[in-house]
């Protein structure tokens, strides 16, 4: 007996039934595929990940082709990175390439995946299929223009960012990308023109002011850079504040800021013709001698072992080039003037404030007549930074009478 016949069809009317009943349990498995997804993306919204890829996992295992799908992967791909998952989440954008090749959104969401976890070659090969599938989106462009970046390729960059103003040109990507190329190229002022351009298009542009401040430091002008810093912390930007600070610390020579004799000896502000004797009473036998100190703070945080180092320290009659800043003002030295101590007998660094110490001494003559030019005596300091940085070769001295700049 034929299933024809039992259930009173002709063969014709059989495969009609069979065909709409597997249309109705597709569309009703559809509607459970979807549903899934959509406790999925209640889940993800609530930052219940691990939840959400249950219920997006299920809704592509009920229905891998359906509209909804593609959504489901991106979902999918998204809660794993929340998760910390990269690896599942490059497999799943991966999947969901397979499914939409020319979807350069795919493209640029693998890439910028890809990015964040160091690589960066296949990072570079998805923004090129992004560009290649919509070579109009000044995302697509800007994305693949840093990658060249990142790869030292700063001529296909420049191209990129190029494109970008040209496609969007009241937005700041653009010109922030040309900036960024222009001061790895070491051409500060044509970089400063973009960053400036892309602030004006946007005053909120974090990035471009830190890009400024790096370009500023590169320069040499760390009060252009700190005005950077204080244009950061208008707009409350912590992250960029700390990543300019740091580069600055790192990059900009250290000075002496300010320097004073700390026993506050009156005297010793005197100039030339000064009695030795008149800097302390215990000076006034022959061959006496003295300790004095000076302080001197510094720019920025010092390594403690360079500072504290005596052989970095050089104390010398100064000679600036001018009457004013020269040791008895350029006068002829007198045949009573004591000989000066070429290093400190004792330095001392305070790293908390940045403060260094520095003990000499001085010594009467045999014929208890000794004179000095105690505003012109010059004190160097020839060492490193925290960050092993020389000194600034412009402030790298300091006397009573005048600080070197």
């Amino acid at each position: 007996m034929s299933l024809t016949y039992n259930i009173g069809l002709s063969s014709g009317d059989f495969i009609d039934y069979m065909y709409s009943a597997s249309t109705n349990s597709q569309s009703q498995i559809d509607s459970v595929a979807n549903s899934a997804l959509s406790r999925g993306i209640d889940l993800y919204q609530k930052g219940e990940y691990a939840g959400a890829v249950v219920q997006f996992n299920q809704s592509l295992a009920l229905s891998p082709n359906s509209n909804y799908s593609t959504k489901a992967l991106i979902y999918l791909a998204q809660a794993y990175q929340n998760q910390g998952k990269s690896s599942e989440a490059i497999k799943t954008y991966q999947r969901a390439i397979t499914a939409n090749p020319t979807d350069d959104t795919l493209h640029l969401s693998l890439g910028d995946l890809y990015y964040k976890t160091g690589k960066d070659t296949e990072a570079q090969q998805e923004y090129f299929k992004a560009v290649q599938f919509n070579p109009i989106s000044p995302v697509n462009r800007y994305s693949l223009g840093q990658a060249y970046l990142a790869s030292g390729q700063f001529k296909e960059a420049q191209a990129q960012y190029a494109q970008v103003t040209q496609l969007a040109p009241n937005s700041p990507t653009g010109y922030f990308g040309l900036g960024q190329v222009n001061r790895k190229l070491g051409k500060y002022t044509d970089a400063l023109y973009q960053l400036n351009a892309a602030v004006k298009n946007d005053r909120t542009f974090a990035n471009a002011y830190l890009e400024m401040g790096y370009t500023y430091t590169d320069m040499g002008k760390a009060n252009e850079a700190n005005n950077q810093l204080a244009a950061l912390r208008g707009l409350g930007a912590d992250n960029q504040i700390v990543a300019l600070q740091k580069y600055i610390n790192q990059n900009t020579a250290p000075k002496i800021v300010v320097g004073t004799n700390s026993d506050g000896n009156v005297k010793m502000y005197s100039g030339p013709g000064t009695a030795v004797s008149d800097l302390d009473s215990s000076l006034a036998t022959p061959w006496a001698t003295k300790a004095f100190t000076m302080t001197f703070a510094f720019s920025k945080d010092m390594d403690i072992i360079s500072v504290e180092s005596l052989a970095n320290w050089q104390i010398s009659r100064q000679s600036g080039g001018h009457i004013s800043d020269d040791y008895n003002f350029g006068m002829p030295v007198l045949t009573t003037e004591i000989s000066l101590p070429t290093q400190p007998t004792q330095v001392v660094y305070n790293p908390s404030d940045r403060i260094a110490t520095v003990t000499f001494q001085l010594q009467q003559n045999e014929g208890n007549n000794g004179t000095i030019d105690p505003t012109h005596i010059a004190f160097k300091f020839s060492g490193l930074d925290s960050y092993r940085k020389t000194m600034d070769p412009k402030a790298d001295e300091f006397s009573l009478s005048t600080f070197v700049v």
